[in-house]
């Protein structure tokens, strides 16, 4: 009786309450909802995908990879799972970082390798400029 109650009232109310089991709001995250057709919509889906996604980012951000997402979907597809939209969020923020790590990484070895071949520069003999030059004929 209680998990009829815990999945019927997020439904009722519009929102989860703070004691939903993890399982019905797991569950809610995978049903297939429509896709938002308005401003009004695209705000409450956004804040919802947001909410679920936990990503540390600002939500202008978050809202303009949200919309990309949406502009990419096929013609036919106009229902899609929460999850979906989360997952693709939460990748998009680890290859961020990922190759925010391989750009500085990147840099430090460009710059090590700059350091090391000014100093075999620096430790190459210099050529004896007073010795005098002859000339050996042919």
């Amino acid at each position: 009786m209680k998990q009829i109650i815990n999945r019927f009232l997020p439904k009722l109310l519009g929102r989860n309450l703070a004691s939903t089991p993890v399982d019905v709001i797991s569950d809610q995250m995978r049903e297939l909802r429509p896709l938002p057709m308005g401003r009004t919509e695209f705000e409450e889906w956004s804040d919802r995908i947001i909410a679920g996604a936990l990503v540390p980012a600002q939500a202008d951000s978050v809202k303009f990879a949200l919309a990309n997402m949406l502009t990419m979907m096929g013609a036919t597809e106009d229902h899609k799972e929460d999850i979906f939209f989360i997952k693709s969020l939460r990748r998009s923020a680890i290859q961020q970082v990922a190759q925010d790590v391989q750009r500085e990484l990147h840099d430090k070895a460009k710059v090590r390798l700059a350091a090391e071949e000014s100093q075999k520069v620096a430790e190459m003999p210099k050529p004896n400029m007073t010795a005098p030059c002859t000339l050996v004929p042919k």
